[in-house]
């Protein structure tokens, strides 16, 4: 529907503002449906969500395995160095904090 209907930009919005979570499953069916059937017909689209998950999933267990090293190695981070640590969207920036993080004596170090 929104393909095919002229609309002005905030009508567009607006509508799409209405597609919220709801509690009725049947609906909740039919938008799974809809979604997986756009999804089909755009592979590039659905390409990018899957990169997209892969990269956040790299991201979250380079923070975590960057936690784990520094809790073994009883180097407590500060809550300025958790956020910083949480972040960091970089994952080259978080494997080198991982491997400072296996030598260094402080957080500090690490993140420096």
């Amino acid at each position: 529907m929104l393909e095919y209907l002229p609309m002005s930009t905030p009508t567009r919005q607006e509508l799409l503002s209405k597609f919220g979570k709801v509690d009725d499953p049947e609906i909740e069916a039919r938008r799974q449906h809809i979604l997986r059937a756009l999804l089909e017909q755009s592979p590039e689209t659905k390409q990018e969500l899957i990169d997209e998950g892969i990269e956040k999933g790299r991201l979250s267990e380079a923070r975590a395995a960057l936690r784990r090293v520094l809790a073994r190695r009883q180097l407590a981070p500060s809550k300025d160095d958790d956020a910083r640590i949480e972040a960091c969207t970089d994952l080259a920036v978080l494997e080198r904090w991982l491997d400072s993080a296996v030598t260094a004596v402080s957080v500090s170090d690490v993140l420096g």
